[in-house]
């Protein structure tokens, strides 16, 4: 880029810094012999048609500012892809940088500072011009201490493209207003509110919220209080700390009203504590001021004409005599012409007026709900109409920033220059988020569900929280959602489970081993005779094996005492169990008897009762698989 001509007259020199959107060169401008300061936008902005649009009209917007405490936008083009600003090139250093540096600058010449960035911002809200993006790295302290502030009106179509791309939005989101970080509409007290972080970093040597996202920092600006400037810095004085609150206020009401109101706070403080003349001072008092003309007596200068008088100088000739009186006819003719004329151009002019204001075309109002502001203002500005602000309100089919509703409404016919009010969408209302840990899964639901929020949940295993309780929630606990957002929950299932082994056929201390290693309890140690299994090992085991248990769960075991020594016959009976449960459930029917310890049906239950035979004395039992996949006892019949 270096050395390239832009325009077929900007030439540029050097790279001198780069930003959220642009890269700044400096220039010279060889058609007026003077330096410039040169934006060309990033590359990723240039294909995007809406910020281009934005871009250029703000562009266009802040080149009608003219201030000494405003750096000037000269010139806007585009050449072969290359969008780029020419604006006045200023020697000197950033604010942030010139805060670094000074760390904590005097409050007398912080206030000075910041009185003159209140003189910038008075001249652009008085053109309509709000900034959007006040912060000390769009502020220039120029050698002999004047500020200049930069970016004005360009800072609409950066934040757009700055939530997309993200390049410059922790810088910016420091110093963001509550309804910014909202992503509501800005105005003069969204620039009060910067200018405030600007005069609190200035005093404190830090901002008000910091964090590690944006959307962190966003939140604090939303929800948190500020700490009062007076408490990092104890020598502060109290109108001060009283200023930067008021300056701070997270209502717009409460603020300062306009700039020129905080201004006159701080000048009367400076003028209590520190000297006036500070650089720029009198350039918003000066500035734009029309000379007053000189006026002419008219009556006064004809009666000073020179009349000859006959006693003193004599008689003359009747013809010289003639020609003074006809110049003296003449004279007074010019003037009572001159006096006619004028009163024909009042009387025209306003009659003019008059009939301008007796005869204003009639227009349609156009239909504007789920328009942003900008093109709202386009409609309205194409049919000559004008809008302004009526208020802000929740709705849950529009996001923020969209029109809500608007008075008179669409299709009605109106008189040219109307204002149309318009009422604008807050987005839908915020439900704080409650705490949940601990909570069952029900009542975790049911909490949510007050709040008009949505519950997602997974499950995690937890060495000390029961199964079927919170455990972790995201977002945590005073978040702000809209309505229908979601809530994700982890709930606990309990201690880690695992898959008990069969011990049929194991000696009774290799089994006490194993449970010992896995954390389970030996709980009842029975006896019993065994034509299968020799004597001194084990039968028979509950729970059965494959069944998931956790650590801690008792374990009763059957030992065989071998054969008996007289064994009667084993007398056979048929049982019949009906279970309660749906069809399609799946069960599992366990028999214990003189015969053996074994599984008779497990499946998806089909449906009426099941029959089978058992030998000699016992108990079956009826178990049901819930959903953590575990078998639970629903029945237990003993026989005979």
């Amino acid at each position: 880029m270096l050395g390239r001509v832009l325009g077929n007259r900007y030439e540029i020199l050097e790279k001198v810094g780069e930003g959220g959107m642009a890269r700044v060169y400096k220039g010279i401008d060889h058609r007026l012999n003077r330096y410039v300061a040169i934006k060309t936008l990033y590359e990723q902005f240039v294909h995007d048609p809406e910020f281009l649009r934005r871009f250029k009209q703000e562009a266009k917007a802040s080149a009608i500012l003219s201030h000494p405490a405003i750096v000037n936008v000269y010139d806007e083009g585009e050449e072969e892809g290359i969008h780029f600003i020419v604006m006045e090139f200023v020697q000197g250093m950033t604010l942030k940088s010139y805060i670094l540096q000074n760390s904590r600058p005097k409050p007398e010449e912080a206030v000075r500072i910041v009185l003159q960035i209140c003189d910038a911002l008075i001249h652009a809200h008085s053109e309509n011009v709000i900034h959007r993006d006040i912060k000390p790295q769009n502020i220039i302290i120029t050698p002999d201490g004047r500020v200049k502030v930069t970016d004005f009106g360009i800072a609409r179509a950066a934040v757009d493209a700055t939530i997309t791309h993200g390049r410059s939005l922790m810088g910016s989101v420091h110093y963001s207003s509550p309804e910014q970080a909202r992503g509501s509409f800005a105005d003069q007290q969204s620039d009060i509110y910067s200018l405030g972080v600007v005069l609190y970093e200035l005093l404190t040597g830090n901002v008000p919220f910091s964090g590690e996202s944006p959307i962190s920092i966003a939140l604090k600006h939303l929800q948190e209080d500020i700490v009062p400037p007076g408490t990092l810095v104890p020598d502060l004085p109290q109108e001060l700390d009283s200023i930067v609150i008021k300056a701070l206020h997270k209502e717009r009401s409460l603020r300062y009203a306009s700039a020129l109101e905080l201004h006159d706070e701080l000048e009367m403080w400076l003028s209590a504590h520190g000297r006036m003349d500070y650089p720029g001072r009198k350039s918003r008092y000066s500035y734009g001021s029309r000379e007053q003309g000189v006026k002419t007596d008219h009556n006064s200068y004809y009666n000073n004409v020179v009349d000859y008088d006959e006693d003193e100088y004599g008689e003359q000739d009747d013809e010289m005599a003639g020609g003074a009186k006809r110049r003296r006819r003449l004279r007074r003719l010019i003037f009572y012409s001159i006096v006619l004329i004028g009163f024909v151009a009042i009387f025209w002019f306003a009659f003019s007026i008059l009939r301008d204001l007796l005869e204003v075309p009639e227009v349609v109002v156009p239909y504007m709900r789920g328009d942003t502001l900008e093109e709202a203002q386009r409609k309205l500005e194409d049919v000559g109409l004008g809008y302004s602000i009526k208020g802000e309100v929740h709705d849950d089919e529009l996001a923020a920033g969209l029109v809500v509703s608007q008075d008179p409404p669409a299709d009605r016919v109106v008189r040219k220059e109307r204002v149309v009010e318009l009422t604008v969408s807050l987005g839908q209302a915020l439900a704080e988020v409650p705490l949940l840990l601990g909570r069952s899964e029900l009542e975790a639901r049911l909490m949510l569900e007050e709040r008009g929020l949505e519950m997602e949940t997974s499950s995690e295993f937890h060495e000390e929280i029961a199964s079927g309780y919170v455990i972790q929630q995201d977002p945590e606990e005073n978040h702000r959602l809209a309505r229908g957002e979601t809530v994700h929950i982890i709930l606990s299932s309990g201690r880690k489970s695992i898959a008990l082994r069969s011990f049929l056929g194991w000696q009774l201390a290799d089994a006490q081993e194993w449970l010992e290693a896995n954390e389970l309890i030996l709980r009842n140690l029975e006896h019993e005779y065994s034509d299968d299994y020799p004597e001194g090992q084990i039968i028979s085991q509950y729970p059965l094996s494959q069944e998931m248990v956790q650590p801690g769960t008792p374990v009763d075991l059957v030992l065989s005492m071998g054969r008996e020594p007289t064994q009667a016959p084993k007398k056979a009976y048929q049982i019949q169990v009906n279970p309660q449960a749906p069809v399609g459930t799946v069960i599992r029917v366990f028999v214990e008897d003189d015969e053996s310890s074994r599984i008779i049906f497990e499946g998806m239950y089909p449906g009426g009762p099941i029959n089978f035979e058992v030998y000699g004395s016992g108990h079956v039992l009826l178990m049901e698989r819930r959903e953590n996949n575990e078998f639970y006892i629903v029945e237990r019949k003993y026989f005979p």
